[in-house]
């Protein structure tokens, strides 16, 4: 049997701080992330997404359109190293795609809201 890597296992899910706003359809929030560019992790990205309202916990308030609050998406961890954490988004992101990077002390393993 091959020896994991050290760090959180895979495809264990975990939760990422953003902010959402009601989505173009009923059921969904616009996510607003704020991500680390993977070939400069120094520089910040901004990033958005739609996503599924099941994938969005912990909403604190009524997000509205253009006033969105803090919330909570839930996301898959594929690994962790040196304190950075590489994440699989529940739908594409703009500009980043299905794959996140974040501070791994951005996350948290236990479900909020």
């Amino acid at each position: 049997m091959a020896e994991k890597k050290k760090g959180k296992n895979n495809g264990e899910l975990c939760y990422v701080p953003c902010r959402v706003e009601p989505g173009r359809f009923r059921g969904e929030f616009l996510v607003y992330l704020k991500a680390l560019n993977p070939s400069h992790p120094e520089e910040s990205v901004d990033a958005q997404l739609f996503a599924d309202e099941r994938a969005v916990v912990g909403v604190q308030g009524t997000p509205e359109r253009n006033r969105p609050v803090p919330a909570w998406l839930v996301v898959s961890l594929v690994r962790t190293s040196h304190g950075l954490a590489q994440l699989v988004l529940p739908q594409p992101a703009q500009p980043l795609g299905e794959n996140l990077l974040s501070d791994e002390d951005e996350l948290t393993h236990e479900v909020v809201g």
